[in-house]
């Protein structure tokens, strides 16, 4: 039997933990940029994986939750049906939506283990969920989620600005440094 020295282990653990994810970021990069809309489908996405996976960790804590997830569901099928379609556009192949949305739900599966009060923080936003419209749950996602993961969004060309007519210019007052 051959003895594998404890370093060689840590590689391989690390390597299957991070290729995953060298493969979503790598399949966003091939998809290039997240347009404004793609960005708020992406946090909406990420918002809903947050949400179940609190529905499956914290029900010992809260055994309500995954009543609150099925009326979530139910409310908002389609809203995440067309967040769906717009993230598969972007990921341009439904194994790279997957391996996607496969990352986000590792990550926050691992991060209940790691913040103290994540069910208590997570439960309220069931009801939330539930009581918005479909554009009301993108913009509270955006506000509980802010930058989406492995989505690059594409920068705005900065307007050109037009010359202001003289009369709008600012006039310009001497001071003590003139």
């Amino acid at each position: 039997m051959k003895v594998v020295p404890a370093a060689v282990c840590a590689a391989l653990i690390w390597t299957a933990w991070t290729a995953p994810l060298s493969a979503a970021t790598g399949a966003a990069t091939k998809a290039g940029c997240a347009s404004t809309e793609q960005v708020t489908a992406a946090q909406l996405r990420q918002f809903h994986y947050q949400l179940q996976v609190a529905a499956l960790n914290c029900r010992a804590d809260d055994p309500s939750l995954p009543g609150k997830w099925q009326s979530y569901i139910q409310r908002h099928a389609a809203t995440l049906s067309e967040n769906a379609g717009i993230l598969l556009r972007f990921f341009k192949s439904a194994s790279a939506f997957d391996r996607h949305n496969t990352i986000l739900t590792n990550r926050e599966s691992v991060t209940v283990h790691e913040i103290n009060g994540y069910c208590e923080m997570r439960a309220p936003q069931f009801d939330k969920a539930v009581s918005l419209t479909g554009s009301q749950l993108a913009t509270y996602a955006a506000e509980v989620v802010g930058s989406p993961d492995n989505i690059r969004p594409c920068r705005d060309p900065k307007p050109q600005k037009a010359d202001a007519p003289a009369s709008a210019k600012p006039k310009k007052t001497a001071s003590k440094d003139d």
